[in-house]
């Protein structure tokens, strides 16, 4: 009995596996044509902050000189109990540039600060759309011009993610692996977009327009992954959420080991404690996909179960079952390799993903005891480097 409830679990974590590997080759394969424009709808531009000096001017520098009309945007930097010079740095743009606004806030007292720094932006925006940006992002010079057309082409639109693209991928061991493991996650929700399925916004280079925020009033101060949250609430409206390959930025990955633990703590322990929430949404295919990309935790958990058939592997596993789970192994690899050549990753990492892969095993773990114990939840800001510079001539 026990032998059969491991390989059924085993194959439920398999078929689980190759269902989202195969929208990351599907997003790995997408080439876009999207056009662009100069001119269109007022965004406001929301950056919170704390203890961003590092790297607030990058991004305030690439966000001044979007190519975009300058009278139809604006950027407000929420600045929340910072103990360096991140308000002094928003505070030199805002003198150099009109469309700079510093809002300086006391810490909040909240679970999430990030959503009540954004919130408050919120009220003072002007914006038809609303457009989210962390410190540590350096979009392209012409996002904005792809998210007017995007929003422009469709009413039914209620919010577009752009793609990210780790941009220190190179920085250190961590790094790189880090940089595997989001670039996987980001080609499948590419793969889900080209096809018309969830889309979950990623917390940053994310445009939403104001009428769907003002619906599900804002980003929720209560839970740990936000973004995700507000995406699972504008697809129960039936907003569409679009996602653009063209509307690219890089954000930074952790470099340190202690960087990774509180990151990802953060973001699977989010994930697992939507995904418990998710029976207050009435069920349709689409938030069948979500629960499929929302609830990684239990399946990364139940994953475990395969450590367990060497025991009964020779004795009750068929060769049908044995195929499915290598199957579902060498899709991963492929995957991992396709990414490693694209981004310029030793292939070395390819196989030290796999031992990654059993380290984000055991915090997907972690995650969720500190859910069901009830531990305290806390929101940890990533540390950041700022060792990247960029060229604005250039891209």
């Amino acid at each position: 009995m026990l032998d059969d409830i491991i390989i059924s679990l085993s194959i439920i974590v398999s078929i689980w596996s190759v269902y989202n590997s195969s929208f990351a080759i599907y997003g790995l394969t997408w080439k876009t044509a999207e056009i662009k424009s100069t001119s269109g709808p007022t965004f406001s531009l929301l950056v919170p902050v704390r203890n961003e000096g590092k790297v607030l001017g990058r991004l305030l520098d690439r966000l001044v000189n979007q190519e975009y009309d300058r009278s139809k945007y604006e950027i407000i930097v929420i600045e929340d109990g910072s103990v360096d010079n991140t308000l002094e740095v928003c505070n030199r743009y805002a003198e150099m540039y009109s469309i700079v606004k510093c809002i300086h806030l006391e810490k909040a007292d909240v679970i999430n600060g990030k959503s009540k720094a954004l919130n408050y932006g919120l009220k003072i925006s002007r914006g038809d759309i609303i457009g989210v940006f962390d410190a540590d992002t350096v979009p392209r010079l012409d996002v904005l011009g792809y998210v007017a057309q995007k929003f422009e082409s469709d009413a039914r639109i209620g919010a577009v993610q752009g793609r990210l693209v780790p941009i220190n991928v190179r920085e250190s061991i961590i790094s790189r692996l880090a940089s595997l493991e989001e670039l996987f996650s980001e080609y499948s929700i590419s793969g889900r977009a080209r096809l018309g399925l969830f889309v979950p916004l990623e917390g940053t280079c994310s445009f939403i327009r104001r009428e769907a925020l003002d619906r599900v009033g804002g980003w929720n101060e209560n839970v740990l992954t936000e973004d995700l949250d507000l995406s699972l609430k504008l697809t129960a409206l039936n907003y569409l959420i679009s996602y653009s390959p063209s509307v690219q930025s890089w954000r930074e990955v952790p470099t340190m080991f202690s960087s990774l633990i509180r990151q990802r703590l953060r973001w699977y322990r989010g994930n697992f404690e939507l995904t418990v929430r998710l029976s207050r949404f009435k069920i349709t295919w689409k938030l069948f996909d979500a629960i499929m990309l929302v609830g990684t935790p239990i399946f990364m958990v139940l994953s475990l179960a395969n450590y367990s058939l060497v025991f009964i592997y020779t004795f009750q596993v068929h060769l049908l079952i044995g195929s499915i789970l290598s199957f579902s192994s060498l899709l991963t690899f492929l995957i991992i390799t396709m990414i490693s050549r694209k981004h310029m990753i030793e292939y070395i990492y390819v196989f030290l993903s796999a031992l990654y892969l059993n380290f984000t095993i055991a915090l997907h773990l972690i995650s969720i005891i500190m859910e069901i114990v009830g531990a305290p939840r806390q929101w940890y800001k990533t540390d950041r480097s700022g060792r990247i510079t960029v060229d604005i001539s250039r891209t």
